[in-house]
């Protein structure tokens, strides 16, 4: 993982191993449910990650399931417990659960792929382009700065060039729309420029040449990926108004995957995508 197991990440094993347990015990929701005296619909949120298993919830199961090995039992009782502080706790009173998992999965992921149609990627933009982007969606101005502060404390993941893999695909639109005025774009497009040479980052781009391609008219997507072998792909939807985080539907993770996989055969190579990156700057600077 970039930066070790976080809550959410936690869970998700818990969840898992849960899961196999039960699997391996022959036991079916519904008959755990009955013998709990729960409904079975709290055994499936359980297992999907609707709702976070408690410790005393981990306990009654396992003493269900006969699961009486003192390592193993502490093992799980321990995820359970894991109540570590994170560095977006402090913003929670200000947005949903869904964006404060959302940020959970992205400081766990070991690769992220991400295709943008519309602004440049999140993680690569600068301060003065991500206020502009940012005003675009919300006017209260305190609420600018604390999504800017934001933006920029996800930056430091790509920032360790030996954590995060990251893959970006971008539509050349993106790089021609004039989001914050000249300057900020020339500045955005100069960065975006240099960060073509980091080692734990791919850019490339879709050229308007290509023409319909897998991505256009379709809202941006980004697949986090994990180290563990045990850990599905989880998508998250881009949306002006409310992100989708997909967890447990792996078809349509797959589907993503192989969208995903259709651009990457459309972009240019990195070489080509540096050269309309130096396209478009030069455009902007040539403009008045």
């Amino acid at each position: 993982m970039a930066q070790g197991g976080t809550r959410v990440m936690h869970q998700r094993r818990l969840r898992a191993e849960l899961r196999r347990i039960r699997e391996g015990a022959g036991c079916t929701q519904k008959s755990v449910a009955e013998a709990m005296g729960w409904s079975t619909s709290k055994v499936i949120r359980m297992e999907t990650g609707v709702v976070n298993v408690s410790t005393s919830d981990v306990m009654a199961l396992l003493l269900y399931y006969g699961i009486t090995e003192p390592d193993r039992t502490e093992e799980l009782l321990a995820i359970s417990r894991t109540k570590e502080e994170m560095w977006w706790d402090r913003y929670r009173e200000f947005s949903t659960p869904d964006f404060f998992n959302f940020l959970d999965y992205e400081n766990s992921a070991s690769e992220i792929r991400h295709y943008v149609g519309f602004v440049l990627p999140g993680l690569l933009q600068t301060e003065d382009y991500a206020r502009a982007v940012i005003s675009g969606q919300i006017s209260d101005p305190e609420g600018i700065e604390r999504e800017v502060q934001i933006r920029l404390r996800r930056q430091e993941l790509l920032a360790n060039k030996e954590g995060l893999r990251a893959w970006y695909i971008i539509d050349e639109a993106a790089l021609h729309r004039w989001i914050g005025g000249r300057e900020v774009l020339m500045r955005q497009l100069v960065v975006l420029k240099e960060m073509t040479e980091w080692p734990n980052l791919s850019i490339r781009v879709v050229p308007h040449t290509v023409g319909m391609h897998p991505g256009l008219m379709r809202r941006s997507f980004m697949i986090f990926d994990f180290s563990a072998d045990d850990e599905e792909s989880i998508v998250n939807i881009e949306d002006p108004h409310k992100d989708k985080l997909i967890q447990v539907d792996q078809a349509t993770n797959s589907e993503f995957v192989k969208r995903f996989q259709a651009l990457e055969d459309v972009a240019a190579d990195e070489a080509e995508s540096g050269k309309l990156i130096d396209s478009a700057l030069e455009r902007v600077r040539m403009s008045t």
